[in-house]
């Protein structure tokens, strides 16, 4: 049954509705905003709230419009009963917050026909907010692919590298944490949204995506790389940022503000994340501020990760040579404001490692070779 609540301070304009509403609505008649509090929280939301409008001369305006905006805030509509029909009455219903008036003498198909129709809006709304649900839903379930995609995307990068894929997920914590700590600084505010900073969480895990083009023997080399080696091993930002960047030109049809914010932050990211503050990086030589703050901030999470863990061709440096080597590149490899953020949460770095290594234990490296050894059957097996 549909449900009326009625806030009144009017005996004539209550005993003139009754008089004409239909019997199958549920009039539930109420004399004190407190109580209209009560049914809000308890009601249907398949209800019209009717406030006549001796309630404000009764209790106030401000009060009254408090109730009203607690009512549409619950998505009820609102109509005011006036004593009578006169212009500056049905201006005042609207001013106040009410969706609709009705004035005496009180008609019965007059009224019937009104809350027919907010009923039906109700219903309407209804149907909205449960197919919003819905597709709030699926939209929730494709970008949990989108993150399992971006995710697999990394590891094929990792897998062909010495590094294990908690690489991945250290970098992606520590540069949201370093993120997450700047984004009221004067000097990144601007930048440092909350979207950007959740898009460049999950764009930190292709940094290496370009090194699916290097070849193995320079990849995986358990030694020191020659000059040669390592200028083609530089070229992995630019092979990162040339894949984020086709996939734009791809895309560019059908890319949302969303999507192709993603992929602007993925070239900044992969292209310059080995630039240097002083302009002695690569590939471009940016120097200060010419480099993308999100590269800046990539940079100090991916060198912390790679002194600090274990690689096939070196043992791991610790967390305290970690934070001493980006301290002394303070203001020459890395923004001064971005080391001093990193100094303050050194101790957050720290843990963000070891809880990932309880969770995830980097016991071998994630490599094509060591893949093939799990995968080969040894001799003599069935």
């Amino acid at each position: 049954m549909a449900q009326l609540i009625y806030l009144t301070a009017s005996e004539a304009i209550l005993q003139g509705l009754v008089g004409v509403l239909h019997p199958s609505y549920a009039l539930n008649v109420l004399r004190d905003p407190k109580e209209v509090e009560s049914a809000l929280e308890a009601g249907s939301l398949d209800a019209v709230l009717l406030i006549d409008d001796a309630v404000v001369t009764a209790f106030g305006e401000a009060r009254s419009q408090a109730v009203i905006g607690r009512a549409k805030h619950n998505s009820l509509p609102v109509l005011m009963l006036n004593h009578e029909a006169t212009p500056d009455a049905r201006l005042r219903a609207l001013e106040m917050g009410c969706d609709d008036y009705l004035a005496q003498p009180f008609l019965a198909p007059v009224i019937d026909g009104k809350l027919r129709t907010y009923f039906k809006l109700n219903q309407l709304r209804q149907r909205v907010d449960e197919q919003t649900d819905a597709m709030e839903h699926v939209l929730t379930e494709l970008s949990v692919v989108q993150d399992a995609a971006i995710l697999c995307l990394a590891a094929v990068a990792r897998v062909r590298d010495h590094s294990t894929g908690n690489h991945i997920l250290r970098t992606q914590h520590y540069v949201k944490a370093l993120a997450e700590h700047l984004r009221h600084h004067p000097r990144f505010a601007g930048e440092l949204d909350a979207e950007t900073i959740e898009l460049l969480y999950k764009t930190a895990a292709l940094h290496d995506i370009g090194k699916v083009a290097i070849p193995d023997s320079i990849l995986q080399k358990p030694g020191e790389l020659t000059p040669d080696e390592y200028e083609i091993m530089k070229q992995h930002a630019y092979y990162g940022y040339h894949a984020m960047h086709t996939a734009e030109q791809l895309m560019e049809q059908r890319l949302g503000g969303r999507a192709a914010r993603f992929l602007k932050i993925g070239q900044q990211v992969t292209l310059s994340h080995h630039e240097r503050w002083d302009g002695t990086g690569y590939p471009e030589g940016l120097r200060g501020e010419e480099i993308p703050v999100v590269a800046r901030l990539m940079a100090v999470a991916d060198v912390y990760d790679a002194i600090s863990s274990r690689r096939p061709y070196k043992d791991p440096m610790g967390h305290d040579s970690a934070v001493a080597h980006i301290f002394a590149g303070r203001g020459s490899h890395f923004d001064p404001d971005v080391v001093d953020a990193f100094i303050d949460l050194k101790d957050t770095f720290a843990s963000i490692a070891e809880v990932l290594e309880d969770l995830f234990p980097s016991l071998t490296d994630l490599t094509l070779h060591s893949i093939d050894k799990l995968i080969t059957p040894k001799t003599g097996s069935t």
